[in-house]
């Protein structure tokens, strides 16, 4: 794989940096992938690489560059080791003159824009002055947290304290440049690990800690919990009897002291008088 070292300088178009489908820092991201594309076209920085390099996870990568896939930007590509399904290599390709379907809500002031009217990032009468140059600086809108939005993310978390404290943490993390669906696939990856695992859910972290902590940024285990270290139920098993294992008739009970009949008693009293007499 190239190795990534950045060119001196990144291009983000107009037509890019204008377009309110993207988030500011995914429009960022376009000037790195342009300045780390090599002269074949293709950028092999991975996920990894970019989420160091702007300190985010790599869930929030992904989110940025689906972004800019799904606007027609970028393409992105997989190359897998030959005769298996394991990854070799990963790149993405720029599409340096995007079609007009792909342009979006951008066209501001052109109608029906040709592909030479948007080639090296010109105006229409390829005059650059103050004026022009002013208004290419203007910012983009700051993404704004709605309250619906957090609503239906709230309904899927499965520990609902702390709603107000959870809500003003939203509201932070949507203005940093947190998309809804982000959060959303956290959540879910958060519930997938406590069915695997069998949480209690007075393990479950509050809703405001979660959203306080960005959970959606950590990495969760959904393998089945094997339950090694739990204590299984002792089987107790006694040895039975010579007469239950041959099968046989279970013995009647012996009488150490037999009780004598009437009968009996009378015969000994005969004998006493008996003997007595004889005297």
């Amino acid at each position: 794989m190239p190795s990534e070292e950045p060119n001196y300088y990144s291009i983000i178009p107009s037509y890019i940096r204008y377009d309110d489908r993207l988030q500011p820092r995914a429009i960022l991201l376009y000037g790195e992938i342009t300045a780390l594309t090599h002269t074949n076209g293709y950028c092999w920085a991975t996920d990894s690489y970019f989420a160091n390099l702007y300190k985010v996870s790599k869930t929030t990568v992904q989110s940025w560059l689906g972004s800019l896939e799904k606007c027609g930007y970028i393409s992105r590509k997989k190359v897998y080791k030959e005769g298996t399904k394991e990854i070799k290599n990963r790149y993405i390709k720029i599409f340096e003159y995007p079609t007009q379907e792909n342009l979006g809500t951008y066209p501001r002031k052109l109608k029906n824009p040709t592909q030479e009217n948007l080639r090296e990032n010109t105006t229409t009468n390829n005059t650059f002055n103050n004026t022009s140059n002013n208004k290419d600086r203007v910012k983009p809108p700051k993404p704004v947290a709605k309250r619906e939005c957090f609503e239906s993310l709230w309904k899927l978390y499965p520990n609902k304290k702390g709603k107000e404290s959870a809500f003003n943490s939203y509201k932070r993390s949507i203005k940093d440049g947190v998309t809804d669906d982000e959060i959303k696939q956290g959540i879910n990856n958060y519930l997938a690990e406590i069915k695997a695992k069998g949480t209690p859910k007075r393990y479950i972290k509050h809703g405001d800690t979660w959203f306080r902590q960005k959970g959606w940024q950590d990495e969760y285990d959904t393998t089945p919990d094997t339950a090694a270290g739990r204590k299984r139920p002792v089987t107790v098993r006694e040895t039975l009897p010579d007469w239950a294992q041959d099968k046989t008739t279970v013995p009647e009970p012996s009488n150490t002291e037999s009780v004598p009949t009437t009968e009996e008693i009378n015969a000994k009293l005969a004998k006493l008088r008996a003997r007595r007499e004889s005297r």
